[in-house]
């Protein structure tokens, strides 16, 4: 009889943790403790609680994702996005588990025109940035094998950009977004069968999982429109207006303008092409409308 393998997901209610629960409830045992169950503001009672825990892989999605909210509260943003983290992998480190950490483009300083892949230096211009980052450095030495997953944009389970555009939209609000800062809308439902497809041949080190192509905010709204359009999920097809990020002086952090990551190294593992975003961008739009 084949053993299902044992996941442990921290963050389960987020916007990946909850597509990493739909891909493998049915072909894994899923363990998803709540945040009262396992608190990362306190990491010195983490090692504790993950040792009365049994799991073959461990996947931290969880974090203080908001710039803002860690700008404000930098000590508690070192705690759970760079400190707990660290303690994880340390566990895994000494039980062969393995560990996957979720990081960001935000460890990138975004000066740069060109796509950034594994090797590019990390150099965050906020607090959210340089814990991601510190957490990368702690995760790969405290455990070697580890695999630390950078994803940017996330869209496909819930309370993403592409859901607000349609919500502003269906509730009658011009749609406005920032047309001078670079990224690449990227699926959950990709990163979760991408991140499946990697851990059983171990691989380990930083990963770019992005789909392929980049995008404004405002080319990625008007994607969403124009292909929401086309679907019948919207009755009209307005223009995104274009903003700048200098028109938003009150961001306690700091933005990085350019942080389009390379896919390559992601494309040679799993020996095929990556798609690009408004292909898997159309495909979740499709599962709206059916």
């Amino acid at each position: 009889m084949n053993m299902k393998t044992k996941v442990l997901i921290l963050g389960s209610t987020g916007r990946l943790g909850g597509a990493l629960r739909r891909h493998y409830g049915a072909r894994h045992e899923l363990l998803c403790p709540a945040r009262h169950d396992i608190n990362l503001g306190e990491p010195a009672s983490l090692n504790d609680a993950l040792r009365r825990l049994d799991f073959d892989i461990l996947v931290n999605c969880a974090g203080i994702t908001s710039p803002d909210a860690c700008e404000r509260e930098p000590a508690l943003a070192a705690r759970i996005n760079h400190e707990s983290p660290v303690i994880m992998a340390g566990e895994c480190q000494r039980r062969g588990a393995r560990m996957i950490q979720i990081s960001t483009d935000y460890v990138f300083g975004g000066e740069g025109r060109e796509p950034l892949d594994e090797d590019a230096a990390a150099d965050p211009v906020n607090v959210y940035g340089r814990t991601k980052r510190d957490a990368e450095t702690g995760v790969l030495a405290a455990c070697p094998s580890a695999l630390v997953a950078r994803v940017s944009w996330l869209f496909g389970s819930g309370g993403a950009f592409a859901d607000q555009v349609l919500r502003d939209l269906r509730e009658g609000r011009e749609v406005q977004a920032i047309e001078d800062k670079w990224s690449v809308p990227t699926s959950v439902d990709s990163v979760a069968r991408w991140l499946e497809a990697l851990w059983s041949p171990g691989t380990s080190g930083l990963i770019h999982l992005c789909n392929s192509g980049s995008a404004t905010w405002r080319s990625y709204g008007q994607e969403v429109v124009d292909q929401s359009f086309g679907l019948g999920l919207l009755q009209h097809r307005p223009e995104v207006r274009g903003n700048s990020l200098d028109d938003f002086p009150h961001f306690a952090a700091r933005r990085p303008r350019f942080t389009v990551m390379s896919n390559a190294r992601l494309a040679g593992l799993l020996g095929c092409e990556v798609p690009a975003w408004q292909e898997d961008l159309g495909r979740w739009l499709r599962s709206l409308r059916a």
